[in-house]
């Protein structure tokens, strides 16, 4: 073969080479887009071809705004991350773009609003969304009926100072810790899979009626430790079967047979230290009733003794 023909051949084969070696890097790139159109975001591929879109170093709104407009070869993402960021204070509608999520987590930042329709590309697959740690005083809980895989939902460590009565039919933990001052009649109690209801660390002082009801078969758990509650209304709390229900750390001084009773009777166990409870004979009924009693482990009056710990015979005679 001539020399030129035989350089031609080896030319022709190195740039096929070539080319077939661009293709699998591409091919290797996806399904993620190109880093160049998403930056400052960073996409990576896991297990099941789940993306995760990391874009925690945002510098605006603008700028999450662009990322999302940018060509996306696939839209549907398993994971938006955006931690610790400084800058996004507000979660505009259509910021997103076309991509939808399973899982949304922006935690540890100064995000102050989510706006009507800002994850309205995940309606049919956010399964949690976790916003804890921000600024955030504004979130359209009206739009949860829309989210219909949507379970979880972890709001806790911001300033919502109250929230309306919540309504879906797939919500079954939700995280308000460390946020609000007020619930409402019937906040928690139109959610038919409802399991956790976690309200630790805020200046809740009354349950109202009706506030809290759990209606599948699953044991419920209700987190309201470290609150200043004094009173909780008869019926504040139902459907709680054998789960867990924290009080401690409260402003309760009595303990209402109607109240508690029926919670009891269920089989759930009610943590009731580090209130001042009085001891009178408002906890007769519960002392009289060493089944009862046994589901209130830890319980302690004012002045630190135990309920189990007090004498039967002094309520027998007195009360």
């Amino acid at each position: 073969m001539p020399v030129f023909s035989l350089l031609f051949a080896l030319s022709a084969l190195s740039a096929l080479r070539s080319c077939e070696g661009a293709a699998n890097d591409g091919l290797r790139a996806l399904p993620c887009p190109d880093p160049a159109d998403i930056f400052p975001c960073v996409c990576t591929t896991g297990s099941e071809n789940h993306m995760t879109m990391d874009c925690s170093d945002l510098a605006s709104e603008d700028e999450l705004a662009r990322v999302f407009s940018s060509n996306l070869p696939f839209t549907k993402f398993h994971l938006l991350k955006i931690e610790e960021n400084q800058n996004l204070r507000v979660l505009r509608e259509g910021d997103l773009g076309p991509a939808s999520f399973s899982v949304i987590i922006i935690n540890g930042g100064v995000l102050e609003e989510v706006q009507y329709g800002a994850f309205a590309g995940s309606y049919s697959t956010a399964e949690v969304i976790d916003l804890s740690r921000n600024a955030l005083t504004e979130f359209p809980f009206y739009e949860l009926p829309l989210f219909t895989s949507l379970s979880t939902v972890a709001v806790d460590n911001n300033v919502i100072s109250s929230i309306p009565v919540l309504q879906s039919a797939s919500l079954k933990d939700l995280n308000f810790g460390n946020n609000i001052d007020t619930i409402f009649p019937e906040t928690f109690a139109n959610l038919p899979l409802l399991n956790y209801v976690i309200l630790f660390d805020n200046n809740l002082s009354n349950v109202p009626k009706g506030a809290i009801a759990f209606s599948s078969t699953d044991n419920g758990y209700v987190d309201l430790r470290s609150n200043i509650i004094g009173s909780i209304e008869v019926d504040a709390i139902t459907g709680l079967n054998a789960g867990t229900l924290y009080l401690n750390g409260n402003s309760l001084s009595v303990l209402e047979e109607d109240v508690f009773r029926p919670i009891l009777e269920g089989g759930a166990t009610v943590y009731l230290n580090e209130n001042p409870l009085q001891c009178g004979c408002d906890v007769a009924w519960l002392v009289l009733n060493p089944a009862l009693l046994a589901l209130t482990p830890e319980a302690t009056c004012n002045d630190g003794e135990a309920l189990e710990d007090l004498d039967p015979s002094i309520f027998e005679d007195l009360c």
